[in-house]
């Protein structure tokens, strides 16, 4: 059995102080460095030449000696520049292609300590890319390719594999997946592109713990960039973060140009112990596949979960902005202070909320807001209602053609009709947000005027008067800071 998800993570992660009593202990720093006339381990290193002779750091010049000499270091840091490897273990053939679904380019197995933590960084905010494929270094040109030619095998394995625990990987560009196989691991402030060949999926990122004891848990994904997954297996998985046995907190990332959902939740093992918590991430609008890309998915194993809550984020032009299938195992699916915006379009099984098949799920201090026809608030496949918890939401639609649909029929096209068919949001209302650029692209346009002055849309909430993911409008949606473009 797994041990249970310490959500202390975050005070966790930000590095703790030697314990009392004992003498601190200088970090090992080491170097990798492929820039011309570097010597590979050279321990005469200056980083602020980037030459050997006159410093006193080891450098070595490949990923796989430098992933590997960090077993007896703290830090490794990157310099500028474009790396890269032809070939990595054992290949895997499928669909008559030649994979590595486990080792990534920079394979770091390294494993810290609660109290001195294994760190990978980018020196002093670098631009520094490490390609999949050797001399690749852009997207896969055909995301919805279903041959496996162009698509989920574009890569011939991971760009980065995180095999090692109490680890943290800081400010990478990549071009390919990322598998996470470890557990305590912090991903933050990269530059994450390109699906990958994992389990014939197109996922970017992949939390992967399925048959490891305990699965992969502990693991924080904060201020990232996750874009540009491809077909893998269908559209649905095709998603950006699929997640496989594992407890994370995925907070302050930009997901967007993703050809499947941005998240999903795929667990297949049934551990115990599994929490998953989203929170304050901007989900944006992708042209790959506009109809088909949603926010957060849940396959049927979604009930393996523990607990999944997800709050504070803002979702922009979703065919879905949430879709769970199975209850979590210990509570409902909750979603709270979130806001949509011109989601619930395309298909006919999509809407803000969607496709609640006899899942628990509360449902509450949301803001749905659309400005195009055709669109869906609800379309819920949940029976019986007391599967769903829904009130204290706050609906808009510039157009007034919108709808809440229940076992694929429109039910009602005004709140007080949805409120009469389902007996649920009693204490929701219809009002417009006043955002402040409604057209906008950007998380903070979907602030509300007259936030600082104080916003009261709903009494008798447990999760207060304002409903969105901005509730008081000082809150950082999306990232923490800017990263580069992702081209």
């Amino acid at each position: 059995m797994m041990p249970a998800v310490r959500l202390t993570l975050v005070a966790a992660v930000l590095g703790l102080a030697p314990l009392w009593g004992q003498p601190a202990r200088a970090e090992t720093v080491i170097f990798l460095d492929n820039r011309p006339g570097v010597a590979s381990r050279s321990t005469t290193y200056d980083p602020q030449t980037r030459t050997c002779g006159q410093g006193k750091h080891k450098v070595f010049t490949e990923l796989d000696e430098a992933a590997q000499a960090l077993a007896q270091a703290d830090v490794l840091y990157i310099r500028a520049g474009t790396y890269g490897r032809a070939s990595v273990g054992k290949y895997i053939q499928v669909h008559g292609n030649q994979v590595n679904y486990w080792t990534g380019s920079l394979a770091v197995n390294a494993t810290g300590t609660p109290e001195r933590r294994k760190r990978v960084s980018a020196y002093q905010d670098e631009l520094v890319i490490i390609q999949a494929k050797p001399g690749v270094s852009h997207y896969n040109p055909d995301p919805a390719d279903t041959s496996f030619k162009n698509s989920s095998h574009y890569y011939p394995h991971p760009a980065v594999s995180i095999g090692g625990s109490f680890m943290e990987v800081r400010g990478l560009k990549t071009y390919g997946q990322v598998v996470i196989s470890g557990h305590d691991v912090v991903l933050e402030g990269c530059d994450l592109g390109g699906g990958g060949p994992h389990m014939n999926q197109g996922q970017v990122v992949a939390l992967n713990g399925s048959g490891k004891p305990g699965g992969v848990y502990n693991v924080l994904i904060r201020n990232n960039r996750i874009h540009h997954s491809t077909w893998g297996e269908g559209a649905g998985n095709g998603s950006a973060l699929m997640c496989y046995d594992a407890s994370f907190i995925a907070e302050n990332n930009e997901f967007f140009e993703n050809y499947g959902p941005d998240l999903t939740i795929k667990d297949t093992g049934g551990q115990q112990g599994r929490e998953i918590v989203i929170r304050y991430n901007f989900f944006g609008r992708s042209s790959i596949n506009p109809h088909t890309n949603g926010g957060i998915f849940g396959h049927n194993q979604d009930r393996q979960a523990d607990r999944v809550t997800i709050h504070n984020n803002v979702f922009l032009e979703k065919a879905v902005g949430v879709s769970f299938r199975m209850p979590a195992r210990l509570g409902p699916m909750v979603a709270h202070c979130n806001t949509f915006v011109n989601c619930g379009y395309g298909r006919t099984d999509a809407g803000d909320v969607g496709d609640w098949i006899n899942t628990q799920a509360e449902v509450s201090n949301n803001l749905y807001y659309h400005s195009r026809p055709g669109q869906k608030f609800y379309d819920l496949q949940t029976s019986p209602w007391d599967n769903l918890g829904s009130d204290h939401n706050l609906f808009f639609s510039t157009t007034g053609e919108t709808a809440w649909k229940h076992l694929y029929q429109r039910r009602a096209t005004t709140l007080a009709g949805w409120q009469h068919y389902s007996g649920r949001d009693g204490h929701s209302v219809w009002k417009d947000p006043q955002f402040v650029n409604p057209d906008g692209r950007r998380p903070e346009d979907f602030k509300r005027k007259g936030q600082a002055g104080g916003i009261q849309d709903v009494q008798g909430s447990r999760c207060g008067a304002v409903c969105g993911a901005y509730v008081t409008g000082d809150e950082t949606i999306g990232l923490l800071a800017k990263r580069r473009k992702a081209d």
